[in-house]
């Protein structure tokens, strides 16, 4: 399980801070897409984003098996975004 602290920066959240309107644009349709799960959509965004997609996955909240949590990461992504859009107006 990953045991990241609320200090520490997860690789996908710096890479939506850095991020231009375009890669923005592309993650926020992505993360709304209801159409394809959580997995589908990190490698998505980690495309998008130029990010390796492994180590995006090893850093992300998950369970003891392994596999990513899908309410806590569509928040964690959501969360990001909006931190964005807070500092581009």
């Amino acid at each position: 399980m990953n045991t990241t602290t609320q200090t520490e920066k997860l690789l996908l959240v710096n890479a939506v801070e850095d991020a231009n309107d375009a890669q923005l644009d592309a993650v926020w349709a992505i993360l709304k897409y209801r159409e394809i799960g959580i997995y589908r959509k990190v490698a998505s965004i980690s495309e998008v984003l130029n990010l390796n997609f492994d180590e995006v996955v090893a850093d992300l909240p998950s369970d003891e098996e392994g596999r990513i949590l899908d309410h806590k990461t569509r928040h964690l992504i959501h969360d990001a975004l909006m931190t964005q859009v807070d500092h581009s107006e």
